[in-house]
């Protein structure tokens, strides 16, 4: 064998290696792999594979586990784009996600600049802002109930005290201020999400920026607008995003508050699954609306995740 040949068979016995280590490897990381597209399956495809089914059958939640004999159809969708109930619930579910979320975002932006300055007690007063966030919904539902009820409610006694109104509100159970309850509500409770974050933001700016805007001249508020606003974009962008997600998924606030009244006054898609599915027994009707649910939160999920691949990249 010449030198050159020998030189080439030794170059083709690495490349032969680096393949097979290569391959190798990729079936290493498919094995790894496995058990997680698995569980995905299991847990997330397929019920909702089921919820699809069901939606096609008109059956009562006590026979949703049994074999259904009946026709397909897609009547229970038909029955809910006829619905004026549902068109309502769709408007109750765009408002209270856009306000709860921009009133919680204006909370927690108000809280992170309050902790992110330098003052006696600050740790004392960062445990506080973050208390609800780790309250039970529940509980905190409960916390809400007693503070806007009509006969006993502190919010009530504080407006009387203050003359800003002759008599109590009866806020949960007014059409027109039901729906501000649960905002609030839901508001306080998910605040310190916000603040958390908006304040992780604050520290990684550079205290360069702020010292050279002092040297410029530039007043507090516009060092907030010019230097901190601009260097939070992409974490607000996130946190609203997350936060509008978690929002219009949210029945415990609203079901243990109001119930969806009155009058349907505060009954969100979701709540409108939950009722019509464990209040109703309407199983067929429930996923029909899940179904719809899920394709709207789908679109709000690639909306958001494009303009936050704009914003990163």
């Amino acid at each position: 064998m010449s030198a050159g040949t020998a030189g080439l068979a030794g170059a083709v016995v690495p490349r032969r290696r680096s393949s097979l280590f290569a391959a190798g490897q990729e079936r290493l990381y498919v094995m790894l792999l496995l058990p997680v597209a698995v569980m995905l399956v299991a847990l997330i495809a397929w019920p909702i594979v089921l919820t699809v089914e069901l939606s096609l059958y008109d059956v009562r939640l006590f026979d949703a586990v049994r074999n259904r004999t009946g026709a397909m159809s897609l009547d229970a969708f038909a029955k809910i784009l006829s619905s004026p109930n549902f068109y309502s619930s769709l408007w109750h579910t765009a408002f209270y996600v856009v306000v709860s979320t921009a009133l919680a975002f204006v909370w927690g932006l108000a809280t992170a600049v309050l902790v992110n300055a330098r003052f006696p007690a600050r740790k004392a007063a960062r445990l506080l802002i973050v208390t609800p966030w780790i309250i039970p919904s529940a509980i905190a539902s409960l916390i809400w109930m007693f503070l806007f009820d009509g006969h006993v409610g502190l919010i009530n006694y504080f407006l009387m005290k203050l003359g800003l109104v002759d008599a109590p509100i009866t806020f949960l159970v007014n059409y027109n201020w039901a729906i501000w309850t649960v905002i609030i509500a839901s508001a306080w409770k998910s605040y310190p999400f916000f603040t958390i974050m908006l304040l992780s933001g604050m520290q990684s700016i550079s205290r360069t920026y702020y010292e050279a805007a002092v040297l410029d001249g530039a007043s507090r508020w516009r060092r907030f607008l010019d230097i901190t606003l601009p260097g939070l974009r992409n974490i607000i962008a996130v946190t609203a995003f997350l936060s509008a997600l978690s929002a219009f998924r949210e029945v415990e606030t609203i079901l243990i508050m109001t119930g969806g009244g009155p009058a349907r006054a505060t009954e969100t898609l979701s709540l409108m699954i939950y009722n019509e599915t464990f209040e109703a027994y309407r199983a067929g009707q429930g996923a029909a609306l899940g179904v719809i649910a899920f394709l709207l939160s789908f679109l709000l999920m690639t909306f958001g995740f494009r303009r936050m691949m704009k914003d990163f990249f």
